[in-house]
């Protein structure tokens, strides 16, 4: 049914991994990555075979191999990808059909329809991933991503090639300056360019970042576009309140798992201390810049969501907006859908508690980048992992997953010396009764 799969983002919006290559979406998983910033440009992707078959796929109803994250999390009422673009298109779900007709994309849709999935507009959204140099190793992360888990897992793979595979050697497309020079020169002249979210690696750790702000303020275009990047923390750069000061809006998002030394064995080596003081630096910096916009991320996984709503109270307290842009279902063995019923409860009883005290009742369709709305930001993803806390189905591997979570967590521990029952004792129990 086109309602359960239509998506509009083919018609806005794409991705540009830390190797140069195209992908259809900041969500999608693409397994083959067949078109590259090093050999073509982004208006040619953007209209390229493999963008073009997606939208006739979406626009027949059908539901594409590499959407599948989307329809996952939808499966647990979360606002995820799919329903965020929608959003951008005006298209409501509940009322689709009407809402589609009156979308002003609707022109475009009816366009690719009867041109097989060409499309007249050009992108006004792009997710840029400058490259994986990165200064965490995070246990939920990919290699592709990160620098130095890159280099970890050459390690991991020798202790247990099942669940570590042999990391390909990396290259970044930023590497190549004339790379960058072409990237900016394209953008400026792309109309109508609204955002632009990079992404590392740890983005504040990579020249090509601010290079490539300044180059956009150097044009002259940069009032007119929204500049987003997300960080894990650790770095707080001084040259960042320039661009708040010279952009239309700068969103930064903050990626933490705890409040508590937890994060620490997460989003290792990083220092929660540290983390938290740097977060306190943006804050400040909010107060006398009303273009930043400032969100903490999450992904919460078996572990962290233990003490998610410690985080949540930290949202509430200090009016930062809450983001959780995915249910982490990769790595498989750290999902949530893993932990014990008797762990579960007491999850479910923490957030019918959180929920309570600052009476989150409702959720409601709100724009997350209006300081405005920062409290219903927030309880919009407390509700959303209350309910998928009280509502996720049990996976058929969850015995072998459980064994291998063990086995996953030893191998890292084993490289760092450190122990997740020094952050986390009440899942002792748990592990011990699967190996641990």
């Amino acid at each position: 049914m086109l309602e359960k799969n239509f998506c509009s983002s083919p018609w806005f919006h794409i991705r540009m991994t830390y190797d140069g290559s195209f992908q259809s979406c900041r969500w999608a998983s693409n397994p083959k990555r067949t078109v590259s910033f090093k050999n073509s440009t982004i208006l040619n992707y953007y209209n390229s075979d493999e963008m073009r078959n997606l939208r006739q796929q979406l626009l027949a109803g059908d539901k594409p191999n590499h959407c599948s994250s989307c329809y996952y999390e939808e499966s647990f009422g979360k606002l995820n990808g799919r329903l965020r673009q929608l959003n951008k298109s005006a298209i409501d779900v509940n009322n689709f059909v009407l809402t589609m007709r009156s979308s002003p994309h609707y022109k475009n849709f009816e366009y690719s329809w009867n041109n097989n999935g060409l499309a007249d507009l050009a992108p006004i959204d792009l997710q840029i991933e400058l490259g994986n140099t990165c200064n965490s190793a995070c246990i939920m992360c990919s290699p592709e991503a990160s620098s130095k888990l890159e280099q970890d897992y050459h390690k991991l793979n020798r202790i247990n090639s099942k669940l570590f595979f042999k990391p390909n050697n990396y290259s970044n497309w930023t590497k190549d300056q004339k790379l960058i020079d072409r990237f900016v020169n394209e953008i400026v002249n792309i109309p109508n360019i609204k955002y632009i979210h990079f992404l590392g690696g740890e983005t504040l750790y990579e020249e090509a970042f601010y290079t490539i702000c300044e180059k956009l303020i150097a044009s002259g275009l940069s009032k007119n576009i929204i500049i987003g990047t997300t960080t894990n923390g650790t770095i707080y750069n001084e040259r960042i309140e320039k661009f708040t000061q010279n952009f239309k809006q700068f969103h930064l998002g903050i990626s933490i798992e705890s409040v508590t030394g937890l994060n620490d064995y997460i989003r290792w080596p990083g220092q929660i201390e540290d983390i938290i003081e740097n977060i306190h630096k943006y804050l400040e910096l909010r107060k006398t810049n009303s273009q930043l916009i400032i969100s903490l991320r999450v992904t919460p996984n078996i572990f962290s969501i233990y003490e998610l709503d410690k985080l949540f109270v930290f949202m509430l307290e200090n009016q930062v907006n809450a983001e959780s842009c995915n249910i982490l279902n990769d790595p498989s063995v750290l999902r949530m859908e893993l932990m014990p019923e008797d762990i579960r409860f007491e999850i479910k009883e923490k957030f019918k508690t959180l929920i309570d005290y600052y009476d989150l009742s409702k959720k409601l369709e709100i724009n997350v980048r209006n300081p405005n709305t920062v409290q219903q930001a927030i309880s919009n993803v407390i509700l959303d992992y209350y309910q998928f806390i009280q509502n996720f189905p049990i996976p058929q591997t969850l015995e072998q997953d459980r064994y291998d979570l063990v086995k996953y967590i030893q191998a890292f521990e084993t490289l760092r010396n450190n122990s997740i029952l020094n952050y986390l004792p009440r899942y002792e129990k748990f592990l011990r009764s699967y190996g641990y």
